[in-house]
């Protein structure tokens, strides 16, 4: 009897009735493909990720107020690097995830200087902003992000042959934003897409 049992609970747990421990998750989003498919990075080997859930918890550290709520709205794959959560989204470029323009993406993203008549500009939101399109090894990149006013710094790396596209995001503390810039060179420095 208790055969039988064991047996009709394992049929029912592969078909999704009863709930299971929730699965170690290191990949997680529409059409995200591991960084390894891709590109080779000596900073994000693929066994050194850390779980969906390990990320999540992570980033909470560092930012209570973040806007994922939950594990479900982390998306790509993650590394914990020196006290920072680091994020890489992979994507094949294709019609539905189309090459980017950096330098419109780059306008974009820029922070607007609103000018009241007869008061002088607050620049504090611009002299925060550093922004930069570069080209590094066989691939362009544009690194935005604002130098302490947020826990989070980001890259937008394309390959030259138009098969990739990468967005990393550093996520960290505001007072080490600057042991994020230095990690984000560290990473671009040392990516290859492959052939």
């Amino acid at each position: 009897m208790w055969r039988y049992i064991l047996f009709l609970m394992y049929i029912i747990s592969g078909l999704g009735i009863f709930p299971t421990a929730y699965a170690q998750t290191y990949l997680q989003g529409t059409n995200v493909i591991p960084l390894s498919d891709a590109a080779h990075c000596d900073l994000l080997p693929i066994n050194t990720r850390i779980t969906a859930d390990n990320a999540f918890l992570k980033l909470k550290q560092i930012d209570p107020k973040s806007v994922e709520e939950n594990v479900n709205e982390m998306i790509g794959e993650y590394w914990w690097i020196d006290g920072m959560l680091v994020t890489m989204i992979t994507r094949s470029i294709t019609p539905d995830w189309p090459k980017v323009n950096l330098y419109k993406r780059q306008k974009a993203e820029a922070p607007e200087i609103i000018y009241v008549t007869g008061t002088t500009p607050d620049r504090t939101w611009v002299n925060d902003y550093f922004s930069e399109i570069k080209s590094v090894n066989n691939f362009e990149v544009l690194v935005d992000y604002f130098k302490t006013r947020s826990n989070y710094k980001s890259f937008l790396v394309q390959d030259n042959k138009g098969k990739f596209i990468v967005m990393g995001t550093i996520y960290v503390k505001k007072q080490d934003a600057q042991k994020a810039h230095e990690l984000i060179d560290l990473i671009l420095n040392s990516l290859y897409f492959k052939q």
